[in-house]
């Protein structure tokens, strides 16, 4: 796996978490600075890209743990402010981020699987 695309991932879930906390806390710079962040993670995944896999682990996985992240945070801040909107959001990211990563560790089942019907290589 590609050194740039870990680090692209890595600033990608940074990123997404800085925007979502800026928009939490209503800051703008704070939201400006993760998309970018964001958006830089991504071009430097995309750069590293030669499958879909990061070591070994499909990135649907990574990703969905960041969303997973990013919507307790937002949960959690929906519940200090009283807010329960927000909580709800929350509630949704964290969900839709178990469905991204139970998608990336079926795909990395599959792959297994068939890795393993091929047998050790030589």
């Amino acid at each position: 796996m590609d050194k740039n695309r870990i680090k692209g991932i890595g600033l990608q879930v940074k990123g997404t978490l800085k925007e979502g906390l800026g928009k939490i806390l209503g800051d703008a710079k704070l939201t400006i600075d993760g998309a970018a962040e964001r958006s830089a993670g991504e071009t430097q995944s995309a750069a590293g890209v030669s499958s879909g896999q990061v070591i070994g682990i499909d990135a649907d996985r990574i990703m969905g743990i960041g969303h997973q992240l990013k919507g307790a945070l937002r949960q959690g801040f929906g519940n200090i402010t009283g807010d329960p909107a927000l909580g709800q959001k929350g509630i949704e990211e964290r969900e839709a981020g178990k469905k991204q990563n139970a998608a990336g560790r079926a795909r990395d089942a599959a792959r297994q699987a068939m890795e393993a019907e091929r047998g050790p290589e030589d």
